[in-house]
């Protein structure tokens, strides 16, 4: 039987708070009266569709991978996902910098930084990162349940 794992995808900050502006703005014109009907429509499926698509890898135990977009939990569409032949696996702790030089962003500062947890798949000097998350406790357990499912080596970072 085959088994299989599945890693859901974190959603950018921007979709969340686009999704729900575009919720609050509709609530807003119709307590106002304000907006036709069509408008009012097509923000609240923009929001709604902001907010509910998710993206999700599974990883069965014949080392298959696909791509499921979704929306509100439910699989819509499946894509065959190209990763490859993995010599091992690791957790790294990953640093980013985003520049914050646009729009009202900019008054808050020049860049956003932050540290993620990531589960990568390594083949010699290519990487492919499979999870993130911000728990180094959860990502250690979907790693080592992740090197159980496809029998290769989970190799400790430091």
């Amino acid at each position: 039987m085959k088994k299989s794992l599945f890693f859901r995808q974190k959603k950018p900050l921007t979709v969340i708070i686009l999704g729900t502006m575009f919720l609050v703005f509709v609530l807003w014109f119709l307590a106002e009266g304000a907006g036709s009907l069509s408008q009012l429509v097509v923000m609240g499926l923009l929001g709604l569709l902001l907010l509910g698509y998710s993206i999700s890898y599974e990883i069965v135990s014949d080392g298959v991978a696909k791509k499921h977009f979704g929306l509100f939990g439910l699989s819509l569409f499946r894509a065959k996902l190209h990763i490859l032949y993995s010599e091992y696996l690791c957790v790294v702790k990953a640093r980013y910098k985003q520049g914050a030089e646009w729009g009202p962003v900019a008054s808050l500062g020049k860049e956003r930084s932050g540290e993620t947890y990531a589960i990568r798949l390594f083949n010699g000097n290519k990487h492919f990162t499979v999870y993130r998350t911000s728990s180094l406790q959860g990502a250690r357990l979907k790693a080592e349940a992740l090197s159980d499912l496809l029998g290769i080596e989970l190799r400790e970072k430091n």
